[in-house]
């Protein structure tokens, strides 16, 4: 009994060599399927067989070289493919968690909480007040920081001739001497 595929997936049989049932059966024993198993899923064929004719179709098609090639390969792309999802969950639980560290208003909140059980007075709760000063002086340090800094900017039109130039009046110009002697009244443009 054949079944219709896509093109691509005809295609991508036809590249190795297989049958698209055959390919199907090279995928599931990528997957980790029984041989048995996968050979009664992808081949369908064989009801009426007997257990001992099955096995033997079933590890004869498993032994193929087109089979064992494309189990390989769906296997090293799984792999990969895991490698990459388990690499991506590390790096966002990993960030999730430094960025919890560096929160100053979860801090904040945590040390508020931790405060509601305390006496005040104590030596435990004077602790936890001087850490919330401290957080709190933290998070104005770093609003300052920003205040402070300082934007320079240039003009858009520089000048770029001795006519136009600031220094020329005080006769600093280095170029001014190679233009005098030559007589042209616009120095060349600086690139």
């Amino acid at each position: 009994m054949d079944i219709e595929v896509s093109t691509n997936t005809s295609r991508l049989a036809r590249q190795a060599k297989l049958s698209p049932d055959e390919m199907a059966f090279a995928d599931l024993l990528a997957c980790g399927w029984p041989v048995d198993d996968a050979w009664a899923v992808a081949i369908r064929k064989g009801v009426s067989w007997t257990k001992q004719a099955r096995k033997h179709s079933a590890k004869e098609l498993s032994e193929k070289q087109a089979v064992k090639e494309r189990v390989e390969k769906t296997k090293s792309v799984l792999r990969s493919n895991h490698v990459e999802s388990v690499k991506k969950a590390v790096n966002s639980e990993r960030q999730d968690i430094v960025s919890a560290a560096m929160s100053k208003e979860q801090m904040l909140f945590d040390l508020q909480t931790s405060l509601e059980g305390k006496t005040p007075g104590s030596s435990e709760w004077i602790k936890i007040k001087q850490l919330i000063v401290d957080v709190t002086r933290m998070k104005q340090d770093e609003v300052r920081d920003e205040e402070t800094t300082i934007h320079h900017y240039l003009p858009v039109d520089y000048p770029v001739s001795c006519e136009y130039c600031l220094r020329s009046r005080c006769n600093e110009c280095r170029f001014k001497k190679a233009y005098e002697e030559k007589g042209t009244e616009n120095p060349p443009t600086l690139q």
